[in-house]
C-alpha cells in the first residue's frame, strides 16, 4: 500500500462513525475514527502503531465504501449534495403541480350551474376540456374507513403492547436464582469439576440477556469468570437449553492446565460458540494478560479448537483439544513474553503441545535481537519449575543483548552459535537467576570497548593499558554461565595483523580476571606476549608480562 497516500470518510463512513451498529469490529473501527482527510497511511501506522493492522483495516474499509482517497472522497461528496438536491427540486415539483394550474375566470351568473358539482358550483374549464371531479360516492367511502381505522389500530397497538409488557416482566421478575443448583450443576458437568454461581439476573444492555455471575472454578478456586452473557432469556424459559447456540465470557481467569484439558469439556449439542473477553491465562503466578477470542463446538459438544490473542494482536494462539493434550500454533509480532520492560520478538512462530503440568514447545522460529533464533523449549511446572531449551543463533545483535543482560560488558559484534539452557526453581524469579547455559559462540566484525589489547602487546614488558579498544574480525569461544559466574575459554581473537589466546572469567559482582597471548606479526616474524586482564567490567587493566 502507498505509505503516502491519505484517505478520508466517505457519507457512509461519517454516518458508520456516528452509528456504532454499522461498523463494529474494533480495528476497523478504530482505524475508521482516525482517519480525518490529512493523515498518509505512513502517519496513521505510526499513530496507532501497528501497520499491518492499519493497512488491512484500510484496504477493508476502503471495499466497503467507508473511506476512499481524498480525492475520490471530494467526488463522493459531491455527488451526494447532487442527488440530495434533485430529491428536493423533484419533489418540489410534484407539490406544486397542483398549485400550478390555470384559475379560470368566474362564471357570468346567466351561465346554468351544473347539476353535477357537489358543491353547487360550476366547473369550469382550464384548456379546452374539462377537469371531472371525483364522484361523491368514493369520497363518501374513504371517509367511512378513515372513521373506523384510528379505533382498530388502536387497539391493535395496545394489545401488542401489553403482550411486550407481560413478556419483559415475565423475563424480568422471573425467579431465575431458585435454578442456581441446577446450573451449578451443568456448568459443573460441562467443565469436569466443581464450580459455584454468585448470582442470576436479567440485563438489557447492550441487549436482552440472561447474566449468571462471579462464577468459581474447582474446590479451591482454580479459575473464575466474572460473567456469562446468555441470550433470549425467554427463549431459555420455553424451550431450556436446546436453544442455546451461543454465549459469551468476560473477566475470565483460567489456568495452562485448564487448557489442556480443553478436549474433556461437554457443552449442549447446539452450543455452536462461545466468545471471551478479558482472559489471562496462568502458570505458577505468571499471567499472559489482556487475552480474547472465541471457543467454537462441534455438533457433539466436543470443541473444534480456540482462537485467542492479545488485545494489540501481538499474540495469536490456537488451541486445539486432542487426548494427548491442546496443540498450540503460535503467532507473534512485537510479542513481549515478559511485559512492556522484556526483549521483544520481532516475528516468532512456534509448535507446542500442553499437557497437565507441562508445555513442550516442539519448534520455534523466531527474529530476535535482530538476528534469527531457531530451537525448542521445555516448561513443567508440575514439582516446582523446571526449563529446558535449545537454540541455535544467527546474526544476533551482540550490543543489544549486552545491554539488556549485562549493560557493563560494551561489546559489538554478530553473534551466531549453538545455545543450551536447564534451570529448577520454586518460583519464577529464581528461575532465571538459576539458568545454566553454555554456548558455543561466534562473533564477526566486532569491537571489544575498554582495552586496547594490540596496545600493550606493541609497548612491551610491564607496560600497562587502562583504555582503547580492540577491534576484530573474529571471536570464538566455549562460554559457559553459571549462577556464580561467566566463563569464555579457548578464547579466540583474530585481527588480522593481531591475535589472541586465552581465556576469561567474569564473577556476578563483574570483577574480570583473563589470561591472553597476544600475537602481532609483521613483516619479519611474529611476536607473542603474556596479557593478563583483571579489574571490573567498564573499568579493566590489561598489563603485559615480561
Amino acid at each position: 500500500m502507498d505509505q503516502n497516500l491519505v484517505y478520508a470518510k466517505t457519507p457512509s463512513g461519517d454516518e458508520a462513525v456516528r452509528q456504532s451498529t454499522r461498523v463494529v469490529q474494533r480495528n476497523l473501527r478504530m482505524v475508521l475514527v482516525q482517519v480525518d482527510g490529512k493523515l498518509s497511511v505512513a502517519e496513521l501506522a505510526a499513530k496507532i502503531g501497528n501497520a499491518k493492522v492499519v493497512e488491512s483495516a484500510l484496504r477493508d474499509l476502503e471495499e466497503g465504501g467507508f473511506i476512499a482517497p481524498t480525492l475520490e472522497a471530494a467526488s463522493i461528496w459531491e455527488e451526494g449534495k447532487r442527488r440530495v438536491q434533485q430529491i428536493k427540486v423533484s419533489a418540489t415539483s410534484q407539490f406544486s403541480g397542483f398549485g400550478s394550474k390555470s384559475v379560470s375566470p368566474a362564471v357570468p351568473p346567466e351561465r346554468p350551474v351544473s347539476a353535477f358539482s357537489t358543491f353547487g358550483k360550476p366547473i369550469l374549464p382550464t384548456t379546452d376540456k374539462l377537469v371531472d371531479e371525483p364522484p361523491p360516492p368514493l369520497i363518501e367511502e374513504k371517509e367511512r374507513v378513515r372513521v373506523g381505522r384510528p379505533f382498530k389500530m388502536k387497539s391493535l397497538f395496545a394489545a401488542f403492547g401489553l403482550l411486550v409488557f407481560l413478556l419483559l416482566a415475565t423475563a424480568f421478575f422471573f425467579p431465575y436464582d431458585r435454578f442456581r443448583p441446577e446450573i451449578e450443576a451443568a456448568l459443573g458437568k460441562s467443565l469436569g469439576g466443581t464450580v459455584r454461581v454468585g448470582a442470576i439476573h436479567v440485563g438489557f444492555l447492550p441487549r436482552p440477556s440472561l447474566l449468571v455471575t462471579d462464577i468459581r472454578l474447582g474446590a479451591n478456586g482454580e479459575g473464575s469468570i466474572e460473567q456469562m452473557r446468555l441470550p433470549s432469556p425467554l427463549a431459555l424459559l420455553v424451550s431450556g437449553s436446546s436453544s442455546l447456540n451461543s454465549l459469551e465470557l468476560a473477566g475470565v481467569k483460567l489456568s495452562a492446565d485448564f487448557l489442556a484439558g480443553m478436549s474433556a469439556l461437554s457443552v449442549p449439542p447446539s452450543l455452536q460458540r462461545v466468545g471471551i473477553e478479558r482472559m489471562s491465562i496462568a502458570v505458577q503466578g505468571v499471567s499472559i494478560h489482556d487475552l480474547s477470542g472465541e471457543i467454537l463446538f462441534q455438533g457433539n459438544g466436543k470443541v473444534d479448537k480456540a482462537s485467542i490473542n492479545t488485545v494489540d494482536r501481538s499474540l495469536r494462539l490456537v488451541v486445539t483439544p486432542t487426548p494427548q493434550g491442546a496443540l498450540l500454533n503460535i503467532e507473534g509480532f512485537g510479542w513481549r513474553p515478559l511485559g512492556e520492560s522484556s526483549p521483544a520478538f520481532d516475528a516468532l512462530q512456534a509448535k507446542g503441545l500442553l499437557q497437565h503440568g507441562k508445555l513442550v514447545i516442539q519448534n520455534f522460529d523466531s527474529t530476535f535481537m535482530g538476528g534469527v533464533m531457531k530451537g525448542s523449549w521445555l516448561l513443567d511446572w508440575s514439582n516446582g519449575l523446571t526449563m529446558a531449551g535449545d537454540a541455535n543463533l544467527s546474526r544476533l545483535d551482540t550490543m543489544r543483548l549486552a545491554a539488556l543482560f549485562v549493560p557493563a560488558l560494551k561489546l559489538e559484534g554478530d553473534l551466531a552459535g549453538n545455545l543450551r539452557l536447564r534451570s529448577s526453581a520454586s518460583e519464577w524469579p529464581t528461575l532465571w537467576r538459576n539458568v545454566e547455559a553454555t554456548l558455543d559462540a561466534e562473533l564477526t566484525r566486532g569491537v571489544f570497548h575498554g582495552i586496547d589489547l594490540g596496545e600493550v602487546a606493541r609497548r612491551g614488558g610491564g607496560y600497562v593499558v587502562r583504555s582503547g579498544s580492540t577491534r576484530f574480525a573474529t571471536l570464538r569461544a566455549e562460554v559457559n554461565l553459571d549462577p556464580g559466574q561467566f566463563a569464555a575459554r579457548n578464547l579466540q581473537l583474530d585481527a588480522g595483523i593481531m591475535t589472541a589466546r586465552g581465556q576469561l572469567v567474569c564473577l556476578r559482582d563483574l570483577s574480570v580476571q583473563g589470561d591472553f597471548v597476544v600475537g602481532m606479526q609483521s613483516s619479519v616474524n611474529t611476536l607473542r606476549v603474556p596479557v593478563k586482564l583483571s579489574g571490573k567490567l567498564g573499568e579493566l587493566v590489561a598489563v603485559s608480562g615480561r
